[in-house]
């Protein structure tokens, strides 16, 4: 059942290979691919679809889940269960005094430290891989707690996002995730936020590169790396000058003190959390392009039981 999705290459793999149980239910007259969407063009325009509904997906599905059966459907999460058991997200830790911190490390840092909260946080994201690691290891307990463009690829959303949360729910704690080279693409809105006293804490990975575009072209353009290196400013004194606090974090080692601090600054003022990270992290799991989602790249760890299964 998709609702309003259009079906891009991240959400499919090898169109061919996509949904091979439900397309089978289809031949068979038992189910199929049912595709609920307002745009006409986007129906059969990637994916046929086994049932269209056109139409606000609001009102259409309002009509559809009371003719749902319930069902504990016990044997499908135990399938998903039992996935997550053997392909969990992973990452190399970083070693303190030798390597920079892992972003992977300041994401779980940000969720130990808001347990008590997250009833009342929201999370905004810009777009590139520190937005693939927010939604791989910040624990999420609200529904529309995390602001982010999805598949859009907007570059630059997440400091503008987070500000429109912050006015829409000023008693909340509205913290934007970004990368450096998105939050780049938008920074001069932290000077909106100071003028006007929009309390947004802004996290900013910063790796020095455009670090989803670097990833393609170290696994697949044979490490020959064009204009994704950043030169960036120096982010503390670029938040300070246009009216927000601002921290750096270099290490694990003050990785909690930092964060408490930017946690706990003054919920109607701007901040800036600076955290200089890892410029060789790669984002796992990944849809290589004309592959199938079950052929998808893992982390190194992993592949070996991948292939032994």
């Amino acid at each position: 059942i998709a609702l309003g999705a259009r079906f891009d290459d991240r959400v499919t793999g090898k169109v061919d290979t996509f949904a091979p149980a439900a397309r089978a239910a289809a031949a068979q007259k038992r189910g199929g691919i049912i595709h609920f969407e307002i745009q006409p063009k986007n129906i059969n325009k990637v994916i046929d679809a086994s049932i269209p509904i056109m139409g606000d997906v609001t009102y259409n599905l309002s009509a559809l889940v009371p003719l749902i059966k319930s069902s504990p459907r016990e044997t499908w999460f135990q399938e998903i269960k039992g996935w997550k058991a053997k392909y969990p997200f992973v990452y190399d830790k970083s070693d303190p005094g030798k390597t920079r911190m892992k972003p992977q490390e300041v994401i779980k840092e940000l969720d130990a430290q808001t347990q008590d909260i997250k009833h009342d946080l929201i999370l905004s994201t810009g777009v590139g891989q520190h937005q693939m690691w927010a939604a791989q290891f910040f624990r999420w307990r609200s529904p529309r707690s995390m602001v982010t463009s999805g598949g859009l690829g907007t570059m630059g959303f997440g400091l503008p996002g987070a500000i429109g949360a912050k006015v829409a729910a000023p008693n909340k704690t509205v913290v934007d995730i970004d990368g450096d080279a998105s939050f780049s693409m938008t920074a001069m809105e932290l000077a909106t936020a100071a003028q006007f006293g929009i309390g947004v804490k802004v996290l900013v990975l910063n790796n020095e590169y455009q670090g989803m575009v670097e990833q393609w072209q170290d696994l697949f353009y044979d490490k020959r790396y064009s204009h994704t290196q950043m030169k960036n400013p120096d982010f503390v004194k670029l938040a300070q000058a246009m009216g927000a606090h601002a921290i750096r974090c270099t290490s694990t080692d003050e990785l909690p003190e930092k964060m408490r601090e930017f946690l706990q600054y003054d919920n109607n003022k701007p901040v800036l959390l600076e955290c200089v990270v890892s410029n060789r992290e790669l984002v796992f799991p990944m849809v290589v392009a004309g592959k199938a989602l079950h052929e998808q790249l893992l982390h190194p760890k992993l592949r070996e039981v991948a292939e032994q299964s």
